[in-house]
């Protein structure tokens, strides 16, 4: 028994003193992140005027190349790339979007959005997949060269994006003030909110709320740089031609798992400088007040500029997915970056691999405290009845014991921390979910770390490279990606189009009729068509048609028969180029969208136009 409790004893301390030093390591970043907050709004923010929306309008819009990579990723990619059509509040830019010739399904999605938009390239990898995203990046890399040979026309920007994505409308302007100035420019990353009883997906909120709103911008003031999270970032021609050069042409390093993470190093190999963008903008929503929520009134909140997405919620492809992260990132970044740097940059490293240590200490924690308070409760027990103590595994008022609390006390700042986090990019729901999710993120990452270590070794005993492994991904549905969207009443109260008396009706007639709420409140007599259009078309981020009474010609005519015209409320209005210019009453309408898709011959593009004008055009023309 002595033999036993000697060996838990000799784990609990190694499992206290590693609580303690990680949680001092992450003290320090948190006194660091407070310090520099108070800092700034004590002496720059006064100083500088904030940077405004119309501050970004007024920079020249530079050509923007989206780039994309796709394996099999047909379930998601056409409805990321129209919804991304729709919503970038820029007007400059092109997609390019990396596939396989084995991956017919992903091709023909990415096919059908090309016909619709000629904003959409689909580049064909020139062998089959999968191989990994850094190498199907190079390949879209030389499909952009190849267009702009073709064009005559540079991209001054690129942006690195994935298949499900939900990409925030400012992002590109973003990209388009800082680049080139600066090389590199991160924008936040925020999963999307998951239901209390996704564990697993929830564990992503938590994590990357933290290291994305405070880990990376200590990251960027120690060390000078970040690495890239291989979404939502943008890089500058010069840094991507240069960086080019250097690697013979390999833009991304294809020997690494983690090539987003390993961008940033070789960035800062040449000097070129990388942040990570923390921009919000004001809006105006109605929110519900009260102890119950039973009352409603406006209030200006702040809306951070990120990039959001799912994440898994299996445990299994969570656990395959991070256990690539950390393979990725501890292992062949060991092996390929070294201990390269300044002391800062070392420190930062050091954080970035300890993550091997600390999520087998933290679970080996988990099973000791439990253990001692076991043999603590029948220690009590025990005594009693008169027969005798149970050994316990430490004694109040020694070293240890105060070494247990300090411990106790660190993780408990970790907890309201990472409740903080979450509460800054989320809602209070998620911030008080995100403290029992801690004990569950720690599990998973533990079995991440030993998967990733299993790799590691039966990699450099048989030779052969860790494959790439693909993560299953989802995309929001129409109905969810509203609630990223502006919301049609904030709008029109914005814009002192509406009274809340007068939406709060309209609201109540839409749950009655099932109608949209800005056709209730014309029927109502609350707004005018001709207001409520131009609102519409800045939610959709579309171009407004005015008609002017000028025939259409009879070839635009036959695009689309009289039946669907009226059927759908749409009309052939113009042709540019090769595009067709489609006027529609609602453009966001799937079925009329799924009718454009598969009887319209011509790439087109939709612009919004009044339901009365559209009709009286239709009546003219047919």
């Amino acid at each position: 028994m002595n033999f036993w409790m000697a060996i838990l004893r000799w784990f609990l301390i190694v499992a206290a003193v590693g609580f303690v030093l990680s949680g001092l390591d992450d003290l320090y970043v948190d006194a660091y992140y407070y310090i520099r907050r108070l800092y700034r709004r004590l002496f720059i923010v006064k100083r500088y005027p904030r940077l405004s929306e119309e501050d970004l309008r007024r920079v020249p819009e530079k050509r923007v190349a989206v780039m994309i990579p796709a394996w099999h990723e047909h379930a998601v990619i056409a409805q990321m790339l129209d919804h991304t059509l729709r919503c970038l509040d820029y007007g400059n830019y092109e997609i390019f979007v990396g596939t396989y010739p084995n991956d017919e399904p992903t091709m023909l999605a990415v096919s059908s959005l090309q016909e619709r938009d000629l904003r959409v390239h689909r580049i064909v990898c020139p062998h089959d997949g999968p191989t990994n995203k850094a190498d199907c990046l190079n390949w879209v890399f030389e499909g952009i060269r190849l267009q702009e040979k073709r064009t005559g026309e540079r991209f001054e920007i690129f942006v690195i994006h994935d298949s499900e994505d939900i990409v925030h409308p400012l992002t590109l302007k973003l990209m388009n003030y800082l680049i080139p100035r600066i090389e590199m420019v991160q924008l936040p990353v925020v999963p999307l909110e998951m239901p209390w009883h996704h564990l697993t997906a929830g564990t992503y909120l938590d994590e990357f709320a933290e290291f994305h709103t405070k880990d990376l911008l200590v990251r960027e003031r120690v060390a000078r740089m970040i690495p890239s999270a291989g979404v939502g970032t943008g890089f500058s021609r010069g840094a991507f031609e240069e960086l080019s050069r250097n690697k013979r042409n390999q833009l991304f390093n294809v020997e690494t798992l983690t090539e987003d993470y390993d961008f940033g190093f070789r960035l800062k190999e040449l000097h070129k400088k990388s942040i990570l963008l923390h921009y919000s903008v004001e809006r105006t929503q109605l929110v519900r007040a009260g102890w119950f929520g039973k009352r409603e009134k406006l209030k200006k909140v702040r809306e951070l500029v990120a990039t959001r997405e799912y994440f898994p919620a299996r445990f299994r492809d969570a656990v395959r997915q991070k256990s690539r992260w950390i393979y990725g990132i501890v292992f062949q970044g060991w092996a390929q970056l070294g201990w390269a740097g300044n002391i800062r940059m070392r420190y930062m490293l050091w954080r970035d691999r300890k993550a091997l240590l600390s999520n087998f200490i933290n679970v080996v924690g988990y099973l000791l405290v439990l253990l001692y308070i076991g043999t603590y409760l029948a220690s009590l027990l025990r005594s009693g009845e008169g027969h005798g103590m149970v050994p316990v595994l430490v004694t109040s008022g020694t070293w240890l014991w105060y070494l247990i609390i300090a411990a106790t006390i660190l993780m408990l700042h970790r907890l309201v921390q990472r409740a903080i986090a979450v509460g800054r990019v989320s809602n209070w729901k998620q911030a008080l979910l995100s403290i029992p999710r801690l004990v569950w993120g720690n599990v998973l990452n533990f079995c991440a770390v030993w998967r990733a270590t299993y790799q590691f070794y039966r990699s450099r005993l048989t030779g052969q490279q860790v494959p790439w492994t693909k993560t299953a991904h989802a995309f929001p549905t129409e109905n969810q990606l509203l609630e990223f969207n502006r919301k049609l009443g904030d709008l029109l109260l914005e814009n002192r189009l509406l009274t809340l008396a007068h939406l709060k009706e309209g609201m109540e007639v839409q749950k009655q009729t099932g109608e949209r709420l800005g056709e209730a409140l014309v029927r109502l007599g609350r707004i005018r068509e001709e207001e409520l259009t131009p609102v519409l078309a800045g939610q959709l981020r579309m171009v407004r048609w005015n008609f002017n009474g000028d025939p259409i010609s009879h070839g635009r005519q036959q695009m689309i028969p009289e039946s669907a015209a009226r059927e759908h409320l749409i009309l052939a209005v113009a042709v540019e180029g090769q595009t067709a210019i489609i006027a529609a009453a609602d453009p966001a309408s799937s079925l009329t969208k799924q009718w454009l898709d598969r009887n319209l011959r011509h790439p087109y593009r939709l612009v919004i136009a009044d339901k009365t004008q559209l009709r009286k055009a239709i009546d003219l023309e047919y």
